[in-house]
């Protein structure tokens, strides 16, 4: 299942953020339309990068939860390396 659930900016850049099964998440740059990477919402946040550093993936994917484009719920550990 793929389903855009919004878009977020970070440091002048737009992402889509796509469901692609429960909890899982795409990151396509919409600049380019590449795929920058993942993150998975539960049970715990992980993300996986392939384009771009960690770090802002890591931004990314904060952005994405305050903002409502997810399925998350509960407390947001991003603080935390995580990978």
């Amino acid at each position: 299942m793929q389903a855009v659930k919004g878009m977020v900016l970070v440091e002048g850049a737009t992402y889509r953020i796509v469901r692609t099964a429960y909890a899982e998440y795409a990151v396509v740059r919409v600049l380019d339309d590449l795929t920058v990477g993942m993150f998975r919402s539960a049970p715990r946040v992980e993300v996986t990068s392939a384009a771009i550093e960690e770090k802002l993936l890591r931004e990314i994917a904060r952005s994405a939860i305050q903002g409502a484009k997810t399925s998350w719920v509960g407390r947001l550990g991003l603080n935390q390396a995580t990978s």
